[in-house]
């Protein structure tokens, strides 16, 4: 065994490049754009898929500034045709600051759960933070955005949108706090797609939760289990009463928080699914009627009969009260049996 120099301090020790892979993981501060796979790959040798991979990187590092500077350009250029021609392209940002959600007479809450952020890998938070970003930007372009909260927000996704900037900022109830310790257990309806129990419609009284797991069905059931666990109102959104889809019911964050969002807007679950919902899922309209157009086809046939009992009604009375009708001539409000069957 070696023996160490009493005169050599102990910090010059040779460390491992499991030692150094651990300190940088520690020591390091969040970037954005920064993977956490580059942070690994650095204490042990790189493969030569990943080094292409690193190679592409900083390739596209190089050319990001171009890139972003003629997509600024071609953005102004779009405005200004869309200006000369008289067409709006959405709202412009001052009017996006004017509609935010204190002044929103949409008071439905609506909430996505952070709190499975030790059972998510880095590249499943930065999918996680895309689909809040995502939720949020359709939120800020309605005229009557919902009450949106997101809560739970700590260790990796809280340091990934410290990486983006100022999220505090959002129009967000940002909250670290579990939904639990914000609103009561009786109003609390956790939307999972295991759960056996429909969405009817949506109540201003209610907060409804999205589960915020990300985990590509690695764990699934977790959230309609953690519903069951805790003693939470479940349910899951209708999509099965309204449309078939050649896919999976299961869909993501901000596709089930825009489809609560349109529902709001139209009261209508078959527009907001058709308005939301991918092509990749093949959604079609079932082939039995949906409920509305059920209802609508009752209300015509309902109407159409009456006013065709009301005409009768109308012909028989004329008939009747004409002074020149005669016993005689009363066969002509009858129909001919034997005529119409031989025809």
């Amino acid at each position: 065994m070696a023996c160490l120099d009493k005169n050599t301090p102990e910090t010059e020790k040779t460390p491992s490049p499991t030692q150094i892979g651990e300190q940088m993981n520690s020591d390091a501060p969040h970037q954005e754009g920064t993977d956490q796979t580059e942070i690994e790959t650095e204490a042990k040798p790189l493969s030569k898929n990943q080094q292409k991979k690193l190679k592409k990187r900083e390739k596209w590092l190089q050319l990001k500034a171009v890139k972003r500077a003629g997509e600024k350009n071609k953005r102004k250029r779009k405005y200004a045709e869309a200006r000369e021609k008289g067409v709006t392209l959405g709202p412009t940002r001052k009017s996006l600051k004017r509609t935010g959600m204190k002044d929103s007479q949409c008071k439905v809450r609506v909430v996505i759960d952070c709190s499975f952020d030790n059972m998510m890998t880095y590249k499943d938070i930065i999918h996680l933070t895309q689909q809040i970003q995502h939720s949020y930007a359709a939120n800020r372009r309605a005229q009557n955005a919902l009450q949106f909260y997101v809560s739970g927000i700590n260790g990796k996704l809280k340091k990934r949108l410290e990486g983006i900037g100022d999220y505090k900022g959002w129009d967000i109830f940002m909250k670290e706090e579990g939904f639990m310790s914000l609103f009561d257990k009786e109003n609390i309806i956790y939307l999972s797609s295991e759960s056996p129990n429909i969405l009817s419609t949506i109540e201003d009284d209610k907060v409804y939760i999205i589960g915020g797991l990300v985990d590509h069905n690695h764990h699934k059931g977790f959230c309609h289990n953690l519903a069951e666990e805790k003693g939470f109102q479940h349910a899951q959104l209708p999509i099965g009463e309204y449309i078939d889809m050649k896919a999976r019911k299961v869909l993501t964050i901000n596709h089930v928080f825009e489809i609560l969002l349109r529902y709001t807007e139209s009261q209508s679950w078959e527009k907001a699914f058709f308005s939301v919902l991918p092509q990749r899922k093949g959604a079609v309209v079932k082939n039995c009627h949906s409920y509305e157009q059920s209802e609508m086809e009752k209300d015509e046939d309902t109407n159409e009969s009456l006013s065709v009992n009301d005409n009768a009604k109308e012909t028989i009375s004329d008939i009747s009260q004409h002074p020149d009708v005669t016993n005689k001539d009363d066969n002509i409000c009858e129909p001919d049996l034997k005529e119409d069957i031989d025809t």
